[in-house]
């Protein structure tokens, strides 16, 4: 199976493309949930540990009432980083 990303560039601008959608679409609490895991991130393993959680819990608690497209989207992005956090597919 294919990485979702390229590199780690391109993962980050996914993810503020998605955030910019969800601000668009009016989803405030599942961009501030978001954001708030986006600034966890610190280029250390635990950074993105906190940031998976992060969007495990959007995904789990909002992404069903979102459009298809920001569906997918969030669980390429959680993919990606439970890859960069456990160091294996999801």
């Amino acid at each position: 199976m294919s990485r979702p990303f390229e590199s780690s560039q391109e993962l980050l601008e996914a993810v503020a493309d998605l955030m910019t959608r969800l601000e668009a679409g009016g989803h405030v609490q599942a961009l501030a949930e978001i954001r708030a895991g986006h600034r966890c991130l610190n280029g250390l393993t635990d950074g993105w540990a906190l940031f998976l959680a992060a969007i495990e819990k959007v995904e789990t608690t909002h992404a069903l009432r979102w459009p298809r497209d920001e569906q997918k989207a969030l669980k390429l992005i959680v993919k990606a980083v439970h890859a960069a956090v456990y160091g294996r597919r999801r």
